[in-house]
């Protein structure tokens, strides 16, 4: 985990579709993150995930995820 980050129990994600046909419409695709921290920094979200032991030696004990603010339509932060 990001160590400065603010951890949550849950944070929903709401991307926008960029499949969908129809514009007055913004289609959503929700996304959920488990016992995670999350950062806004620059154009950026980054939320990491803690898989396993807190084993800093063990790389596979930690998932990140980066998503672009502008295909972020909305999320829920769900606090510890």
């Amino acid at each position: 985990m990001i160590n400065t980050a603010p951890k949550f129990k849950k944070v929903i994600l709401l991307l926008k579709d960029k499949h969908t046909l129809d514009t007055d419409i913004v289609s959503t695709i929700k996304v959920e993150h488990e016992d995670c921290a999350m950062v806004v920094t620059g154009d950026f979200v980054i939320i990491t995930e803690d898989h396993g032991g807190n084993n800093i030696d063990d790389p596979s004990s930690v998932k990140g995820k980066i998503y672009e603010l502008k295909e972020i339509d909305s999320y829920k932060l769900y606090h510890i």
